[in-house]
């Protein structure tokens, strides 16, 4: 699972923050149930991030996907541009190397792999092992100087680009420390989010075991839904893109059809007698069913994986209704869960779930434009008052941990009227 993630220059985040799963320092409550031991360190089931529109707090989980996307996907040329996106409101920051890093858990064993880079290269790069006692650097890269690296990455290293991680060339060379990292991007690493459910978790439905278990918590969530059923939904290709695949001598198959999920509803007639099922598309269904869905299956597929995953969700709460959503992180931070899940909110409701102060991460944009990130722990008065009955919510409003937003409503009125016709404004 994740242990902490860190960036720099990177969105809305110029200034460096840390996202840090561990628990905090001689916080015991609901210690059994919302944290869990991960080979030496004691890790929260559940982070919850929140803040106004606009705060950043979607940038936090973005920078995260972009560091997965860098490490999943090499360049193809050494004139291919990184994917950089620096804060933009500071003259410096343009000019300046994101950071990206992150310390993780994965097979018994606990890294940290970081690097930095513009758009044109990779200006450092390191991996580090960790044992019980002590840590061992195990690659180090200052552009494409090489201060430490083990003898069987030294013909990798001279073959890797400018704009290429030496991490890629490394798994593609079987290194084991390398494929480790690479296998939990790929694998523990999860971001579930509402687009469209992949074809992955929709193939579970095909297991009447999970498919049962998928109806069951469906019921339990309040949803009047008695079978789900996976059809085979032909896909119309462009002609043109098919004939960009032929010139760039693809050898592949192109898809003809994918994988739709359709809910199963009782029919009803004009007296209420059930006459009949109706399927309907999942595509077709609230945006909120579609939702539960996507968290269930995600659920029981990291579950089935093995659990350990990390799974992220922006915007948890859109489209799903508060009593469904608080449930949903009880689930979270159950006792039988195994998982890692972190979530960006605005739903102020939320902060008065069962959540340690430890597990509540704040976002605020300052004058500058500047996100920074906190975490309710670091609060001295919240360490003090850790009691069951702290009602988080209020201490929020009154503005006791920063990150409200501050609205003017006459302002807003006023703004508008300008769009008015000036009759209108004369009455």
């Amino acid at each position: 699972m994740l242990i902490d993630f860190s960036a720099r220059n990177f969105a809305s985040f110029e200034r460096e923050v840390t996202l840090s799963a561990e628990t905090g320092a001689r916080l015991s409550r609901l210690k059994e149930t919302n944290t869990i031991r991960e080979n030496t360190t004691n890790l929260l089931k559940s982070l919850v991030v929140i803040g106004p529109n606009g705060s950043g707090k979607s940038n936090l989980l973005e920078g995260l996907r972009y560091m997965r996307s860098m490490v999943l996907n090499d360049t193809t040329k050494a004139t291919d541009k990184l994917p950089y996106r620096p804060f933009l409101l500071q003259t410096e920051s343009p000019n300046q190397p994101t950071l990206f890093s992150v310390r993780f858990n994965h097979s018994g064993k606990e890294f940290k792999y970081e690097f930095e880079y513009t758009r044109d290269q990779i200006v450092r790069e390191q991996l580090t092992t960790f044992s019980k006692a002590s840590h061992k650097v195990y690659f180090q890269r200052q552009g494409q100087q090489f201060p430490v690296l083990p003898e069987q990455l030294k013909s990798v290293a001279n073959a890797t680009k400018s704009n290429s991680l030496l991490l890629f060339g490394a798994q593609k060379s079987n290194d084991a420390a390398a494929i480790s990292v690479m296998q939990w991007f790929q694998e523990d690493l999860l971001f579930v989010n509402d687009v469209q459910i992949p074809d992955k978790l929709a193939e579970l439905v095909n297991d009447d075991r999970i498919k049962n278990e998928l109806l069951r918590f469906l019921q339990f969530a309040d949803f009047n839904i008695i079978d789900v059923k996976v059809r085979d939904v032909p896909v119309t290709v462009p002609e043109q893109f098919v004939e960009v695949l032929r010139a760039l001598k693809f050898e592949g198959d192109i898809p003809q059809a994918r994988q739709e999920l359709y809910a199963v509803h009782k029919k009803y007639n004009a007296d209420g007698d059930v006459v009949g099922q109706q399927e309907i598309p999942l595509a077709s269904e609230s945006k909120g069913t579609g939702k539960i869905f996507l968290i269930a299956l995600s659920i029981i597929y990291a579950q089935l994986t093995g659990n350990g995953k990390t799974l992220l969700f922006d915007e948890f709460d859109d489209s799903l209704h508060f009593e469904l959503s608080r449930a949903l992180l009880d689930v979270f931070n159950s006792k039988q869960n195994q998982n890692q899940f972190i979530l960006t909110t605005h739903e102020l409701q939320l902060l008065n779930s069962n959540l340690r102060t430890d597990q509540i991460y704040l976002v605020e944009k300052n004058f500058k434009g500047r996100s920074e990130l906190k975490s309710i722990f670091d609060f001295q008065d919240s360490r003090s008052s850790a009691r069951n009955d702290v009602q988080f919510m209020k201490r929020y409003i009154e503005g006791r941990f920063g990150a409200v937003p501050q609205i003017r409503l006459s302002g807003m009125l006023e703004a508008l009227n300008q769009s008015q016709p000036a009759q209108d404004l004369e009455k």
